[in-house]
């Protein structure tokens, strides 16, 4: 049987030199070898490989760094990536998890275990939940083609509304974290990010179907939450370009402003986040997590005085928000 090329990355010639020989043992023999991250991206941008393995922890860039941008391609995100290290901590888990890891290899090698868990993954051993929603995925589509509007939208409504969705398989994943069982959190979250991926697609198929109705306000929602699940996997840039169309189309959602707020303040651009709550705000004056999310900005900026005078903005217009307390609190007592 002839295997598929496999790219290795690492920086540390020796660590390269034992995983060749520990691929060439379990019989891989087709390999790519990359000094860094940097030239690892430039090989499979340039080349057909089957699967990469890169170290986790690298100077210039690290494999985590990698494994973001490459799932952010279309034509690479579903690409088995590995990840190794000589101690994967419950945190670098959770993060490699989160990043949509294939699986991790811990140094030094376990022969046996790197087999099982690459002939699984350039086996293309289909999961049967991810299969499933493929082909619902599918099916919405061909019934938009055959503009089948009520059947898609309810074919769709059904998929995302399923009990073992990205949600479920993320859960999955930080209790077995937590319980150090990381070859079946790895599992969930491959299966999590997967499924976000699909979800994006479902909700963008859904706001597609929306507007063809004419139904401008759900076509909006779903065009939202698709940004929101790029947001929340690090996609900022597909979000941003979502959200914008929005705007483009001659929106005024209190919802695209305040989300963009959001996507903004992730990137770190607080003056532009900033401009975006102030729409939202202008909006939706009494909306009282506009005034929250602006006294998160201010916290950021570290200008601790500003930021208690909008988060108590937002607790008078409802005295029941417990978070805006808390933070008041926490300022009063020099805590931030």
């Amino acid at each position: 049987m002839t295997h598929p090329s496999i790219l290795t990355i690492t920086e540390d010639a020796l660590e390269q030199d034992r995983l060749l020989t520990a691929l060439k043992k379990i019989g891989y023999t087709r390999i790519i070898t990359a000094d860094s991250a940097d030239n690892g991206w430039a090989v499979l941008k340039s080349s057909d490989v089957g699967c990469a393995i890169a170290a986790y922890d690298m100077s210039d860039m690290s494999g985590l760094a990698l494994l973001k941008i490459l799932r952010k391609e279309e034509r690479l995100g579903d690409l088995p990536f590995f990840l190794t290290d000589s101690a994967f901590t419950k945190i670098k888990v959770i993060k490699a998890g989160q990043a949509g890891v294939s699986g991790l290899f811990v140094i030094p090698y376990n022969p046996k275990a790197m087999k099982m868990r690459l002939a699984t993954a350039l086996g293309k051993l289909e999961d049967p939940v991810i299969h499933q929603v493929e082909l619902s995925v599918k099916k919405g589509l061909k019934l938009i083609e055959q503009k089948e509007y009520k059947k898609a939208l309810e074919l769709f409504q059904a998929l995302v509304n399923q009990k073992e969705n990205p949600e479920y398989y993320y859960n999955i994943g930080y209790i077995k974290t937590a319980q150090n069982k990381h070859h079946e959190a790895i599992e969930a979250f491959s299966k999590a990010t997967r499924l976000d991926r699909l979800f994006v697609k479902a909700y963008k198929a859904m706001a597609m179907v929306y507007r063809a109705m004419g139904v401008v306000e759900k076509a909006e929602e779903c065009t939202r939450i698709a940004a929101e699940i790029y947001m929340d996997t690090d996609k900022l840039g597909k979000a941003e370009d979502m959200l914008n169309e929005l705007l483009a189309s001659g929106t005024n959602s209190l919802n695209v402003f305040n989300t963009l707020g959001v996507l903004y303040r992730k990137k770190g651009d607080i003056k532009e986040a900033m401009k975006q709550y102030k729409k939202a705000l202008r909006i939706h004056p009494d909306e009282p997590y506009i005034y929250y999310n602006i006294g998160r900005l201010y916290l950021d900026a570290k200008n601790a005085t500003k930021a208690k005078t909008y988060f108590q903005a937002a607790l008078d217009k409802d005295h029941g928000f417990t978070e805006a307390k808390q933070v008041i609190k926490a300022i009063d007592l020099g805590m931030i």
